[in-house]
């Protein structure tokens, strides 16, 4: 009984919540307009771009590098979930990566079940058309996005490789233990 009487009041207090909520809403001179979930997506990802660059221009107004930088937040995360060191794992969070970005492509060359060889556009180069971005080169960038990719990868015993060539990144991983 006690625990039909605690659903009650908070199923009760949600629905109370709710309207006061929306009349506020309703009432508001603020026109609040919703966005495609690929504005969201794209600005989404522009701000996390963007905070990278953020980190770096912080790290070097320390005195650090973005290699600094880089170590600092490839010790902090992991590529894939920590249960889940396959190969895979890390390829399908590359491919949700690379393809986040609006004109992000991606694609396995190839595979064994110790290696797997990709490719990709690199749609973030976009960002820094204009040059660097709060004093951050888009060498920077990469070596960072794809430096802790390298870091988080090697606690899971995969070795990845990586070379830019013209639009295209080309990627290796490989399974060592």
């Amino acid at each position: 009984m006690k625990n039909k009487l605690v659903l009650l009041l908070t199923l009760l207090f949600f629905l109370i919540g709710k309207q006061g909520f929306s009349q506020e809403t309703q009432n508001s001179k603020i026109k609040l307009t919703d966005r495609t979930v690929e504005a969201k997506r794209s600005w989404a990802v522009w701000r996390t771009d963007y905070y990278i660059c953020t980190g770096i221009a912080y790290a070097k107004s320390l005195g650090m590098t973005a290699n600094d930088f880089t170590k600092f937040v490839g010790s902090k995360h992991d590529i894939s979930s920590p249960n889940d060191s396959s190969i895979a794992a890390v390829v399908r969070t590359l491919y949700m990566l690379i393809t986040s970005y609006p004109k992000g492509q991606f694609e396995i060359l190839n595979e064994s079940n110790s290696s797997v060889a990709m490719k990709w556009n690199r749609p973030y180069s976009s960002t820094f058309k204009q040059g660097p971005v709060l004093g951050v080169t888009i060498d920077e960038f990469e070596s960072f996005l794809y430096g802790h990719a390298i870091i988080m990868t090697k606690r899971k015993g995969i070795d990845f490789k990586y070379d830019i060539k013209s639009d295209t990144v080309f990627a290796t991983l490989t399974r060592y233990r």
